[in-house]
This record gives structure tokens, C-alpha cells and sequence, in this order.
């Protein structure tokens, strides 16, 4: 049933486009000042649009808007600036004696809220105590085509609800057939033909699984079709997805993944055609047992030399995060989860290397994302509600992709810093602290508002700042991938598909 509704939503927006939050610039023309007490006197007798006497910028005048109080003025600039060019004219003002404080006169607007039938339920995009605030970020931008994130994971399969024109063509990484599950090993098609295993295949004790459809779920996440009346809203409007499989049955191989890694970032493979499309954010949620190999460590370095952001789940173990890999490497961006009541949730992990938490979902409220109802193989399209840091982590990398497309010169630090100085505080009482859960809660207006003018960022690592470790599936038997619970019933998509909720 939601495949067919979902395929008349297509067929519908192919003939008439829903409309998409159109990014919004910041830009302003004003500065608001707090004159000194010995010259309030002189400007009283200005009128509107009338040159302040003795306030000028490099020889312009500075004319009068309003006084919103007998202490401040809101004067007019020369021109139209961005909000750094603005802060800028507001420290030179401070030179002058006649004014005490500074600050550009910033426009705010209405929060974008998308038309997608599910997201009322995606609370982590805008609750007030955890949520990412993306519904503000929305109106500073929603993202570009020029920035590619790639999702190392088990694939992809279509979806009414994900735009495949956004999708490239990605490449299949598992070398081994057993692991691949789809007849042969490395080749150009990233479909995920499904990962379930019967008891005991991943090992002695090993329980029976279904398919997870975990890449499908983690892409969901960053780049679902939004404000298109049909299922859930991706974080990111514009980014374009490159799926890399790497996970297959009793998860992957870390020699594919670094390959995979390296092949992302548009560094050459062997035997393998080069990437055409280089990703500027590779999402990796996934991880394994371990210390970071020097191997891992390398291929890091030489994606973050060559622009990629490396975005890392802490992972499910309910540990340190010391222990997981490649959490535990340098120059990453490790992200654990928090429940809806910002605590930290039961599965994640935690610890010094973390940098900064997301909601990943705890007990009955989890992210609602794409899915597929089929198990072995693929069968129809799905929503589900599911639990994990990989679901974090994809929210940071979807918000990093859309800083990069306001200001695509920030460079994999300056991303990283400029999240962990943006974040929300964990609120009194949460379980989560600075020295368990990172900086802090996921941030995305901050975030984005701090990428146009990213100064202390780029202080922070000049002066050394930067690194970070980060996991979520296994990267080697003996593990699988973050497990996707279905917690609503077909029953109730039916029901709120027949009700119209918008």
C-alpha cells in the first residue's frame, strides 16, 4: 500500500514540482549601536535617514533608521554585506569612543516546515530538548548539487521517496562473494540484494537476522525526498548521495573499507575506475572492535588531505568508545546518540574521543527513515523507526554537507570545530556530559550560521585543534550492522496515510 501511494506522489510531483525551501542569504544592511552616555545628547535631534555626525566608515556616513530605546540607534551601512563583512564594520566602530557595543541588525524569518506526511514524527529534526533544530537551519540553506556525501555502507535500493536522479552511481567494494551475497565481488552496482543470516552463520551463537536495508535507512536520513507530501524529510535538499557498498552478510572487510574510503574521496584504487565524483563528506556508520590500524589511519589522513569530511558512528556497545575503530582514529568526526529526552541512549557509546552526540533514538521513539519490506531480498518500499549512532551520525554528516554548502573553502577541521563550538548544552539532568557524549547536542542553524564566518573555527585549528575518533556496524565477522526495528505497524501507516496528517 505505501509503494503505491507512493508511486502516485511521484507521478503527481513529475507533472507539477512541489516547491523547495529556497536558501536564504545572510546578508544585512544595518548595525544596531549602543551610543555612550556623553553623546546621546548630540544625536537626539537626528531624524530618520539623516547622517549620525561624527559616525562614519571609511568616510561614508552612517545614516539613522530608528531608535528602538533612549540608549540605541540602528544606523544604515553603505551597502548590503554578509554578516562576517558586517561583524567586521562593527569592531572597527568600536574605536570610537561615542560607541559602546556593536552588532549587525540580522533578519530572522519564518522556520521552513516541509509538507512530508511523516514529519510530524521526525521530532529529532525539531525537539525542543534534543532536536537538531534543521527546521531553522532550513531557512540559511538547504543544501547544493555540488557537494557529494558518500555513504560507506550496504548499498542502496530505490525508493517513492528518495530522488534517484540525486543518486550516482556509487561502486560495489566487498571482494568476497560469500560476504556480498549478490554472485561475484567488486563491480560498479551498489544495490543492497540484503544481508540476512540464518542462526549461527556469523558465528557460534550468532542469532538469525533479516535484512537490515541500513544503507537505505542511513541515506534516508541525510537526503529522503522533502516537502513532497509523501513519507519523511531527508536533512540535506540538494546533496547528492554516492553509495558505496562496503557491508554485506556478517558485516564487511576493513581492507574494503579503506579502499572504499580512498575511492570516495577521489583517490585512485587499484583495479578499480576512478571516482569522477569525489565525496566532500564520507558517512561511515560503522565500526569494529579494536585499536585503529595503521592502515585505517593512513587512508584517513588522505581522505581528510584530499577535502573530505570523515563522519564516524561511536557505536552500539554501551562501552568506551577507545575501544571501537575507527572511533578511535584521528582526524574524524565521532558522533554518539542521545534519546529524545537527551539522555545518552542505552546502546551508545561514550567517552573522551567522542565529539559531539545526535539523536539516535531510545525505546519507542526512534528516527523514522526509509526502509523495505522484503527479507532475504528486496520486496516493497517501507518507513521505519530505527535505533543507533549510525542514525546520528548520518545527521551530522547531512548538517556538514549543507555548511559546506554555504561555504564550500571550510576544510575537514574548521567543519569539525565549527560543530563542536555550535552545539545545543545538555540540558540540566541528561546522563550526558561533556566528558561522556562530546561537546554537546548536534546544533544545525548554529552550525550553519558559524560556517558563513568561521573565524574561531579556523583559529581552533591552526592553533592545533581538531581530531577525534567515531562506529556502528561491524566491520568484520562477529558482528551486524546496527539492527533497524520496525516499530510501527503496517497497521498504523495505513491508518495515518488514510487520515491525510500532514
Amino acid at each position: 500500500m505505501y509503494r503505491t501511494l507512493g508511486a502516485l506522489c511521484l507521478l503527481l510531483a513529475a507533472c507539477a514540482a512541489p516547491p523547495v525551501a529556497s536558501a536564504r542569504s545572510d546578508t544585512t544592511h544595518r548595525l544596531v549601536l549602543r551610543i555612550a552616555d556623553s553623546d546621546r545628547r548630540v544625536l537626539q535631534s537626528v531624524r530618520s535617514r539623516q547622517p549620525l555626525p561624527g559616525l562614519s566608515l571609511n568616510g561614508q556616513p552612517l545614516t539613522l533608521v530608528h531608535r528602538p530605546d533612549a540608549h540605541t540607534v540602528v544606523v544604515r551601512l553603505p551597502r548590503e554585506m554578509t554578516l562576517a563583512e558586517a561583524r567586521q564594520m562593527a569592531r572597527e566602530l568600536l574605536a570610537d569612543p561615542m560607541v559602546e557595543a556593536a552588532e549587525p541588525d540580522r533578519r530572522v524569518y519564518p522556520a521552513f516546515t516541509p509538507n512530508d506526511t511523516f514529519y510530524p514524527e521526525q521530532w529529532y529534526l525539531f525537539d525542543a530538548n534534543s532536536g537538531i533544530n534543521a527546521d531553522l537551519a532550513w531557512d540559511r540553506g538547504t543544501g547544493s548539487s555540488a557537494v557529494v556525501i558518500a555513504a560507506l555502507d550496504s548499498g542502496i535500493l530505490p525508493h517513492a521517496d528518495l530522488d534517484m536522479a540525486r543518486v550516482l552511481p556509487g561502486y560495489d567494494f566487498i571482494s568476497d562473494p560469500v560476504t556480498a551475497n549478490d554472485g561475484d565481488g567488486r563491480d560498479p552496482d551498489p544495490t543492497d540484494p540484503g544481508d540476512a543470516v540464518a542462526a549461527g552463520e556469523c558465528g557460534p551463537g550468532e542469532p538469525a537476522e533479516p535484512s537490515s536495508w541500513h544503507g537505505l535507512a542511513v541515506a534516508g536520513v541525510m537526503v529522503a525526498t522533502p516537502d513532497n507530501s509523501l513519507g519523511v524529510a531527508g536533512i540535506d535538499f540538494g546533496a547528492r548521495l554516492l553509495p558505496v557498498r562496503v557491508l554485506g552478510k556478517c558485516g564487511g572487510f576493513l581492507s574494503d573499507i579503506v579502499a572504499a574510503m580512498r575511492w570516495a574521496a577521489g583517490l585512485p584504487v587499484p583495479g578499480v575506475p576512478l571516482n569522477t565524483t569525489p565525496a566532500r563528506v564520507i558517512n561511515l556508520s560503522l565500526g569494529g572492535e579494536g585499536a585503529c590500524t595503521d592502515r585505517e589511519q593512513s587512508a584517513i589522513d588522505e581522505v581528510v588531505a584530499a577535502g573530505a569530511v570523515v563522519v564516524v558512528a561511536a557505536g552500539n556497545e554501551g562501552g568506551d568508545v577507545s575501544l571501537r575503530t575507527p572511533a578511535n582514529c584521528r582526524g574524524v568526526i565521532t558522533v554518539s546518540a542521545v534519546g529524545r529526552s537527551a539522555d545518552l541512549a542505552s546502546y551508545a557509546n561514550f567517552g573522551a574521543a567522542v565529539d559531539l552526540s545526535a539523536p539516535g533514538g531510545s525505546g519507542g521513539q526512534g528516527i523514522m527513515t526509509l526502509s523495505n519490506n522484503g527479507s532475504p531480498a528486496p520486496s516493497t518500499d517501507a518507513l521505519a523507526l530505527v535505533l543507533g549512532t549510525s542514525f546520528a551520525t548520518a545527521q551530522v554528516s547531512a548538517v556538514s554537507a549543507l555548511m559546506l554548502a554555504l561555504n564550500d573553502s571550510l576544510d575537514a577541521c574548521t567543519v569539525e570545530q565549527t560543530l563542536k563550538a555550535t552545539v545545543r548544552a545538555f540540558p540540566a539532568g541528561s546522563t550526558c556530559t561533556t566528558t561522556r557524549c562530546g561537546a554537546g547536542l548536534l546544533d544545525a542553524d548554529a552550525a550553519l550560521a558559524a560556517s558563513l564566518d568561521p573565524a574561531a573555527a579556523v583559529a581552533a585549528c591552526s592553533a592545533g585543534g581538531g581530531g577525534g575518533g567515531g562506529g556502528g556496524c561491524s566491520l568484520a565477522a562477529g558482528g551486524r550492522p546496527d539492527p533497524l526495528w520496525l516499530l510501527l505497524a503496517l497497521a498504523t501507516l495505513l491508518r495515518r496515510w488514510r487520515s491525510g496528517r500532514r
